[in-house]
């Protein structure tokens, strides 16, 4: 492991952590609301705040998840590799693997998901002028529920698959990091953030940002195991070249009996 490739892997890790950010950003776009939206859900999915809300938040929150996309997938492969490097048995050895397809299915669930979310309020929106709202809002449910197979699946394979992976790796002190560690999956940051929306309203809003903040805790947890790894990395001793004039000089007439092989 060399000094060029730990810088290398900070990079990646910070794009993967700027992924992150950007995400919990476009979450908060498209679900934050007023403070006298309580209790606005029409049927399992349909919201009632969504006719309140401007076009423009939905769009900037789905080009937020696009761009992060190709970050998000940087910071994970990289993360992969970190712990790839850290496999000691076939169990981590296994749990790489699945790391990797956990990694793999959130860089699909999110432009998939994100996006499938973002038509549902864009969809009541444009057809709740022509219909009552308790109509507008069943057949917005309805599509919603055509589409849930998909993500269930793919939530289970990206923030359920990195939550066990994540746990294992740091039970096992595979990944040199502390305890508290186990808390920074996907998982457990979104029962966290349920947990913050219990606040009074505005920081009742952090909640809609939990899950992408568990993608971020990953990457500062890759970034702490490649800060400890560079710390064990030997520390390299520069030796100053002699001056021409330091050097000595040596004198074959005063050695005749050396033994000299000319290549």
């Amino acid at each position: 492991m060399t000094a060029e490739l730990l810088k290398k892997r900070k990079r990646n890790l910070l794009l993967g952590l700027i992924a992150a950010a950007l995400m919990m950003i476009a979450d908060l776009l498209w679900q934050a609301r007023g403070a006298g939206a309580v209790n606005t859900t029409l049927g399992a999915f349909a919201d009632k705040a969504w006719l309140g809300m401007s076009t423009w938040r939905f769009v900037v929150s789905d080009l937020l998840v696009a761009a992060a996309v190709p970050l998000y997938y940087i910071g994970f492969t990289e993360m992969f590799c970190v712990i790839r490097d850290h496999a000691r048995d076939k169990t981590d050895k296994l749990l790489t693997k699945l790391f990797r397809i956990g990694m793999l299915a959130g860089t699909m669930a999110f432009i998939f998901i994100h996006a499938l979310c973002l038509n549902m309020p864009l969809i009541m929106q444009g057809i709740a002028p022509y219909m009552s709202v308790e109509k507008a809002a069943e057949i917005t449910n309805s599509i919603m529920m055509l589409n849930i197979a998909p993500m269930v699946l793919y939530f289970l394979a990206a923030d359920g698959v990195l939550t066990v992976v994540m746990f294992m790796l740091i039970l096992r002190k595979t990944l040199p990091v502390n305890r508290l560690a186990l808390l920074c999956n996907p998982v457990c940051a979104a029962v966290i953030g349920t947990v913050l929306g219990q606040l009074p309203w505005p920081l009742s809003q952090i909640s809609y940002m939990g899950e992408a903040c568990g993608h971020l805790l990953i990457m500062i947890v890759g970034l702490i195991v490649v800060a400890k790894d560079e710390k064990q990395m030997p520390k390299l001793r520069r030796k100053k070249p002699k001056d021409e004039d330091e050097r000595p000089i040596i004198n074959l007439d005063d050695e005749p009996d050396a033994d000299i092989t000319v290549i």
